[in-house]
């Protein structure tokens, strides 16, 4: 039996009125998360990221948004990103502590960066609400 595991990452949108936070790491935007460790739970897991990204531990669980899944045709891997939303009314205090540049974008922003060239999932953050 073979002992792979897939790749599991956590990530947040984090929304505020009509602006998404994702952070500029050099020349890569990225939404705050990351991996999720051996014996830890997905929601424990997106907090500490979250803690340790950007100092910040949101008040309530956020909601599932989106899974992505691919098993790229090498056969050298299998990845799985799962998105969480939060929606909140006002921005947070949070800061970047990878060295990261913290940015609200609005959706034109996001699309004249072209950070998410997905317009389906672009549409999607833009249009959900949990109010």
């Amino acid at each position: 039996m073979s002992k792979k595991r897939p790749n599991v990452t956590v990530k947040i949108i984090l929304k505020v009125k009509d602006e998404i936070l994702i952070l500029k790491e050099d020349e890569t935007f990225v939404f705050p998360g990351g991996r999720v460790k051996w014996d830890e739970k997905v929601m424990e897991a997106l907090k500490r990221e979250l803690k340790e990204e950007i100092d910040y531990v949101p008040e309530k669980n956020p909601v599932l948004f989106d899974v992505w899944d691919q098993l790229p045709e090498d056969g050298k891997g299998h990845y799985v990103m799962i998105y969480f939303a939060l929606f909140l009314e006002e921005k947070p205090k949070i800061k970047a502590l990878e060295g990261a540049e913290i940015l609200w974008l609005t959706k034109d922003e996001f699309k004249e960066k072209e950070i998410i060239r997905d317009n389906k999932f672009l549409e999607k953050m833009y249009k959900e609400s949990l109010n």
